[in-house]
């Protein structure tokens, strides 16, 4: 757990926006489910079970401990290996909204992935400084930019 808490979450969240990780967490079972069944049937092959009984006990049980005990911990895992295994790369555009005065600003899109999180905002700023891009904030009222994205193994969006 401790894994999770100082490396995979920081990770995930300096790659992630938000759109992405909740679209990847409501469509994680079909990768979950595989999973745990593998790991169930080596826990079971590790415990050397050697009669239907126990071995119908072992892989019910051990089947519900992985899927709700470890559900979140095998989620960062899949994410981090996303990062790892690029498959392709998208566009999104974005329109800026700005109002100086009332220190509003967002990326808006025509898709449901606007993006008005502060967090996530100087995480695609500072990537683009490092390529030596514009920077966001440089941007006005209405301006268009594009932000580009990878897409892992899991078919993921992650800034790189």
């Amino acid at each position: 757990m401790c894994m999770e808490t100082f490396f995979l979450k920081p990770f995930i969240k300096n790659h992630y926006l938000d759109q992405d990780l909740t679209n990847f967490k409501d469509g994680s079972w079909k990768y979950l489910i595989p999973i745990t069944f593998l790991l169930t049937i080596v826990l079971t092959i590790c415990l050397k079970v050697k009669t239907i009984s126990h071995f119908i006990t072992t892989c019910i049980f051990s089947t519900v401990f992985i899927f709700f005990v470890f559900r979140t911990v095998l989620i960062s895992i899949m994410l981090y290996i996303n990062t790892q295994t690029e498959k392709s790369q998208i566009t999104n555009t974005y329109n800026v909204i700005r109002y100086k005065e009332m220190k509003i600003f967002w990326l808006n899109s025509d898709k449901k992935n606007s993006i008005n999180d502060n967090d996530k905002m100087k995480l695609i700023n500072k990537r683009r400084k490092e390529k030596g891009q514009k920077s966001l904030f440089e941007y006005k009222m209405n301006d268009t930019i594009q932000v580009k994205l990878k897409k892992g193994v899991f078919n993921v969006n992650y800034i790189e």
